[in-house]
């Protein structure tokens, strides 16, 4: 339950009984109490169904039980409620957890707040509807998701196991009441993320998905260390890392790349375990880009965290999602193209939209060193 205890993605566990009263709530993580406002003490033994209200749709809950008892995945949005009756969009999966007799006897089900994205989503709509306005409309919706970006960031409190030494050096080192400042740095940006992760580890116990994030974590972690990265944070199965921040470093357009291919190659270890242990392979996809951002030291007496926030960050996450459909693909924006040209073999992708910027973006997918 470490790894569950950990993410900042809300989860709760169910007991398997869909008729009503039930099911049962049996497990809520820190995550989730933070989302709804019930404690844990508070929400165990209740239904879930406790979090919907008046605004809930319940017109996409139809297929959910047929879903759930033929052993597949669940997913929806819709309004729920907090425990002050307060509305927020939400958007959830739902996956049987099997026994050793492949027999269903709970569910896992994976929350995310997506209040601001649906909004984000509302202005985008109207921004299409109003030609004249567009392009006003669309840079505030960036910039309302630059902000949704740096508040996730700063709201977020890393395991003091994962907070690098580059970081709390760079922390303690400021005065006590200066840990807050922010900078502006040049800093290489990448995003790994793990495709069909819900596939990955459906019909898995919860002690099986947590090693398998685990043993992902400790090895990606091992190698961005080697390359100088920084983990910023870990999103679910995603990792974020920066290459010169909070400390600058030599090469790190050239650092993040080499990076980025010994990740590919670890990643043989890891199925190599994955298969023998569960039958079953991961796949990757990683996305490099180059900026200017904004970073800052937050913490408490105790506890630090790290924020990056900024427009080159939101390019590097969506230059990674252009890798979907795609097996172990590292795409690079120009900026980092520029300065590894000669030392990579790639493959190049010319200019392509990229979801929810105006410009078109020019990527390249590297296919190994020279």
């Amino acid at each position: 339950m470490r790894m569950l205890e950990s993410m900042t993605e809300s989860v709760l566990i169910t007991t398997a009984d869909l008729e009503a009263p039930g099911p049962y709530i049996i497990y809520v993580n820190p995550a989730f109490e933070q989302m709804t406002g019930w404690s844990r003490e508070e929400i165990l033994g209740k239904n879930p169904r406790i979090l919907q209200g008046p605004r809930t749709e319940f017109g996409i809950f139809l297929d959910m039980r047929t879903k759930l008892e033929n052993g597949e995945v669940w997913t929806g949005r819709t309004i729920n409620y907090r425990k002050d009756q307060s509305a927020f969009d939400m958007e959830w999966s739902i996956t049987g957890i099997r026994d050793d007799e492949r027999s269903i006897y709970q569910y896992l089900a994976v929350q995310k707040e997506v209040t601001h994205l649906v909004e984000t989503e509302r202005s985008l709509q109207r921004a299409t509807e109003a030609a004249k306005r567009r392009s006003k409309e669309i840079e505030k919706a960036n910039a309302k998701l630059n902000r949704l970006l740096s508040q996730q960031a700063k709201t977020l409190s890393l395991f003091a196991k994962y907070v690098p030494e580059s970081i709390v050096k760079e922390a303690l080192a400021r005065e006590p009441d200066s840990r807050r400042v922010s900078e502006a740095l040049e800093v290489g940006l990448l995003f790994c993320d793990v495709r069909r992760f819900t596939a990955l580890i459906d019909g898995l116990s919860p002690d099986q998905v947590v090693y398998i994030l685990d043993l992902y974590y400790t090895v990606m972690s091992e190698v961005i260390t080697d390359y100088e990265g920084v983990i910023i944070q870990f999103v679910g199965d995603e990792i974020f890392v920066a290459f010169g921040a909070p400390l600058q470093i030599e090469s790190p357009k050239m650092k993040a790349v080499r990076c980025a291919i010994q990740m590919i190659t670890k990643l043989e270890e890891i199925n190599h375990d994955l298969s023998e242990r569960f039958g079953r392979e991961m796949a990757v996809g990683i996305g490099i880009n180059y900026g200017s951002v904004i970073a800052g030291t937050l913490g408490s007496d105790d506890k630090l965290s790290y924020s990056i926030t900024g427009s080159e960050v939101v390019t590097a996450k969506r230059i990674e999602s252009l890798t979907h459909g795609l097996t172990n693909a590292i795409l690079i924006g120009e900026s980092v193209y520029r300065d590894v040209r000669n030392a990579i073999e790639s493959i190049a992708w010319g200019e392509v939209e990229i979801i929810g910027s105006t410009e078109r973006k020019t990527v390249y997918q590297v296919l190994g060193l020279k």
